[in-house]
């Protein structure tokens, strides 16, 4: 996943488009790129390396484009950053996705390469196109020449921008003359809140005004006004993202628990008029999905759970008459997209990003209302998905009230989870900072928290971490245990059994981190849970805490971890 930004208007667009780019480092950071048009020619900023590597670039003009980088493919060079310029440097362009043909189109174009990037056929195409059509015209011909997924902006010598995609996320904002391209809203919101999504297929061209056009056509396309406030995407005074995230999940969870009644009620008849139930996600929220699956068989309905990419390979089970819950915090997840385009099922998206592919494509969404997630390990969001999903659950229930009153008490009791547990939670991140391998358990819902813990510990310390069922771990798992090995428990309502499975590795000489409502003596940490309707809730707060400070003691940059992006938008 990369990061795309343009703008178009009276302004310096170099600084437009930095700005915009620093928004969007958390969607790639392997090297970083601003064009301009103007004076008469483009001229182009490239770095390897964060955004901040082409901070005040000698290049002028009032149309830009920008691009900060997640290496799909070609190495992380100079010569591989974006924007790539066609040969007669008539057009620049910046990409997110992947052109699946581009090495058979390579074989059709008269013209020098000069990286090794897939996006580097795009521009000489448009060039080429641009010769003997309109801009309409040209774009329209070249987007029926490409094959795979992408968000492109293109911008020409003359200063038009052009911004076109098919399977990942571009927006417009629209600021009383001036306009601005991104992958996402945040790099606008400071400017506007005014944004047109476009959909697949769709092309826009921007020269003072803008036009939208899909398959030659020009369509119209809704202005939506856009909620979040640009506040709410800063820092805040906090180190860093994923501590002002993790610290706000008290409000992120009462905002989820306000769901309009109707929109519930919407949802429980979709579910309750189906013949199956599928919910399914990725990453962070497939357990999501996997533990409101669970919360829909107690209140009394069959649901199934599994991961998407592995789902789709049994899509032909899904039929028109099920209903499949698509759990995403982007929406723009291409495992995830791919899987619906495979079914006829009707789709109930719980989805936070307004306006993204997902929740444009559903029949019905529940958004999550968490505002903008900046650091790219889930957790403002997760807690947000479980709100909804426990939710739905007590509707299914006719519990809605009840339900949500319960939600705001667990809610409330969020940040005191925290306060007592800080010690520990200081004091086990210390200890983890010096071990190479965690083993998390967990049985029934408790699987899921160990899943999910074991998730935020190894993608932000890069300590190597496995999760598994509490009965599973005897199983093999268990000869890997040794004097010192750490082995975090969750230890729930069949506490006899996690507990027993905890003692086996305490026998070993394990070091136990024991999560519950009771301290256990074996344990040589233990976070301290309250009492509540909602534990998942509570018990995972902990261990993003942890997580988050383990990677901060060991040097890492909690909101960028290696190798990893936001939203995953190739297969």
């Amino acid at each position: 996943m990369c990061g795309i930004v343009g703008y178009y208007g009276d302004e310096e667009a170099s600084e437009k488009v930095f700005r915009g780019l620093k928004k969007l480092e958390y969607r790639g950071y392997d090297s970083a790129g601003i064009a301009t048009a103007g004076n008469p020619t483009i001229k182009t900023e490239k770095a390897v390396g964060e955004v901040e590597e082409v901070r005040n670039p000698d290049i002028d003009g009032t149309s830009g484009i920008g691009h900060t980088r997640w290496a799909t493919h070609g190495g992380v060079t100079q010569e591989n950053a974006h924007p790539h310029v066609s040969e007669q440097e008539k057009v620049a362009v910046v990409h997110n996705g992947i052109i699946e043909n581009y090495q058979e189109l390579k074989q059709q174009i008269d013209a020098e390469f000069k990286s090794e990037t897939d996006t580097e056929v795009i521009p000489h195409l448009l060039e080429e196109k641009l010769r003997q059509n309109t801009i309409k015209d040209a774009v329209n011909k070249v987007m029926k020449k490409l094959e795979g997924s992408y968000a492109v902006a293109a911008m020409l010598d003359t200063g038009e921008l052009i911004a076109f995609r098919k399977g990942s996320p571009l927006v417009l904002g629209i600021d009383n003359g001036e306009y601005h391209l991104a992958s996402d809203v945040t790099p606008f919101l400071k400017h506007t809140s005014k944004a047109v999504f476009l959909e697949d297929g769709d092309y826009a061209v921007i020269d003072g005004d803008h036009t939208v056009y899909n398959s030659g056509k020009q369509v119209s396309r809704e202005i939506q006004e856009i909620d979040w406030d640009a506040e709410q995407a800063s820092k805040e005074g906090h180190n860093h993202f994923m501590e002002k995230e993790i610290k706000e999940q008290p409000k992120t969870v009462k905002r989820a628990a306000y769901q309009d009644k109707s929109d519930l009620e919407k949802a429980v008849d979709m579910i309750e008029s189906a013949e199956d139930v599928y919910l399914t996600g990725c990453g962070t929220a497939s357990f999501a999905a996997s533990l409101g699956a669970k919360y829909i068989r107690e209140s009394g309905h069959e649901a199934h759970s599994e991961q998407s990419h592995e789902l789709e390979y049994r899509s032909d089970e899904i039929t028109e008459e099920d209903i499949v819950i698509a759990v995403s915090q982007s929406g723009e997840t291409a495992d995830l997209l791919s899987l619906l385009d495979e079914t006829q099922a009707d789709v109930l998206a719980v989805v936070n990003v307004v306006g993204s592919t997902l929740a444009r494509q559903a029949d019905h969404k529940l958004y999550v209302n968490a505002g903008p997630e900046i650091g790219v390990a889930s957790t403002k969001a997760f807690t947000a998905q479980l709100t909804v999903l426990k939710l739905i659950a007590y509707s299914l229930e006719n519990r809605t009230e009840e339900g949500r009153e319960k939600l705001l008490d667990t809610a409330e009791k969020i940040s005191e989870t925290i306060d007592a547990n800080r010690q520990e939670i200081e004091e086990l991140s210390t200890y983890l900072v010096e071990k190479d391998h965690v083993y998390f358990i967990g049985r029934d819902k408790g699987y899921e928290m160990a899943r999910e813990a074991n998730l935020k510990l190894k993608e932000l310390s890069y300590i190597h971490a496995e999760a598994f069922p509490g009965g599973e771990f005897k199983h093999g798992t268990l000869a890997l245990v040794e004097e010192g090995t750490p082995v975090v428990a969750f230890l729930r309502e069949d506490y006899s059994q996690a507990y027993n499975n905890m003692m086996e590795a305490h026998s070993r000489g394990a070091d136990i981190v024991s999560v519950g409502d009771t301290k256990i003596e074996e344990s040589n940490f233990h976070i301290d849970m309250p009492e509540d309707e909602n534990p998942e809730i509570l018990e995972i707060v902990p261990f993003q805490m942890a997580a988050y400070l383990t990677a901060v003691k060991k040097g890492h940059n909690p909101d960028k971890p290696r190798n990893l992006a936001k939203s995953v938008t190739v297969k």
